[in-house]
């Protein structure tokens, strides 16, 4: 009866422990929380966090710490971290030889090496090759034992020989000369419309604008001042409303331009200098430009010196080119003449 009466007091004693315990946290946080129930921190634009203080600007003025030896050169081992426990072998490079006339030295190879091994629980044996030391060591006081001296391995290369063969020389000597021979390289060419005859008989054939016409011809230039070449044009107004044209003349291989109305360049070689026209216009070769028949070839004909642009042969094609941007959209051409 007396054991169970103490036991029921020794569980009454650890109660009243427990309750007193917390009363006394209780008071305690009230009287952490009395000095200061209510507090603040200004964060908004009116900090009063002062960046220029002393504080934030200071700067240590001691030596800065080492280095850490952890980020300096790597560990041997550090490409076996994919193999652990992995060995290799390193070996001591050649040592620098110097060479000397006399006494020769004895080379003997000595093997040097060097085993790491990495603790893990596999065994995998990595393994280079040694690397030979050459070690010199004084030659041998005995003259009767001749002195060790290494042989360099040979290296054969294979040299070509001229081999010189004469050959009999001829009685007879040759001169060969070479002449140069032009090709001419045919050019095709427009059948030639009826309406285009050797003398102005007042009937035309249109070319579009922007149309080309390829005639075959047969022109001489000899280097002469007289005209010869003569392109009519379709008669109209006092003799002629002359179209926008380019002429051009061709041996076969180069191209030459002999007349240009339209580009506002006098065409010297011709009677269709603006500079000798009468009545004279801004710009100085229009499309549709009416010029009298006193001022023409044969009343409506442009005549033409090829000397003057060409060098002196024989030009077997004419080629007509009609410009974009005609005023009718049109040239009319009514005959060509070579004179003589």
């Amino acid at each position: 009866m007396k054991v169970f009466e103490r036991g029921r007091n020794d569980w009454i004693v650890i109660l009243i422990i427990l309750v007193l315990g917390f009363l006394c946290v209780l008071a305690a946080g009230q009287l952490a929380l009395r000095f200061a129930s209510r507090w603040q921190l200004t964060t908004n634009m009116d900090s009063h966090l002062d960046p220029n203080s002393d504080f934030l600007t200071r700067r240590p003025g001691g030596l800065i710490e080492p280095v850490d030896a952890s980020i300096l050169t790597q560990p041997s081992w550090i490409n076996l971290f994919l193999t652990p426990g992995a060995s290799f072998v390193t070996g001591t490079p050649f040592p620098l030889i110097t060479r000397t006339a006399s006494p020769a030295p004895t080379i003997v190879s000595e093997v040097t090496n060097t085993v790491i091994v990495a603790k893990s629980p596999t065994n995998t044996l990595v393994y280079f090759p040694p690397t030979r030391t050459a070690t010199s060591r004084p030659a041998s006081t005995d003259t009767s034992i001749p002195p060790e001296v290494p042989t360099l391995p040979t290296t054969l290369v294979d040299t070509p020989t001229a081999t010189t063969t004469l050959s009999p020389t001829p009685t007879g000597t040759g001169t060969s000369t070479f002449t140069p021979t032009a090709t001419t390289i045919p050019i095709p060419t427009d059948p030639t419309p009826p309406e285009i005859g050797i003398t102005p008989d007042g009937n035309a054939f249109v070319l579009p604008a922007g149309g080309i016409l390829t005639l075959g011809i047969n022109l001489v230039a000899n280097g002469d001042s007289s005209f010869d070449l003569v392109y009519y044009e379709f008669p109209a107004a006092s003799g002629i409303l002359m179209d926008w044209v380019i002429l051009e003349i061709s041996d076969g291989n180069n191209w030459y331009t002999i007349f240009n109305w339209g580009n506002n360049l006098a065409d010297t070689n011709t009677n269709m200098d603006f500079n000798i026209l009468s009545n004279p216009q801004v710009p100085e070769e229009p499309d549709q430009r009416d010029v009298p028949s006193a001022e023409l070839y044969n009343s409506t004909g442009i005549a033409i010196n090829i000397d003057a642009i060409v060098p002196p042969g024989t030009y077997s094609y004419i080629r007509f080119i009609a410009p974009a941007g005609d005023v009718d959209n049109q040239m009319e051409i009514d005959a060509i003449e070579v004179l003589p």
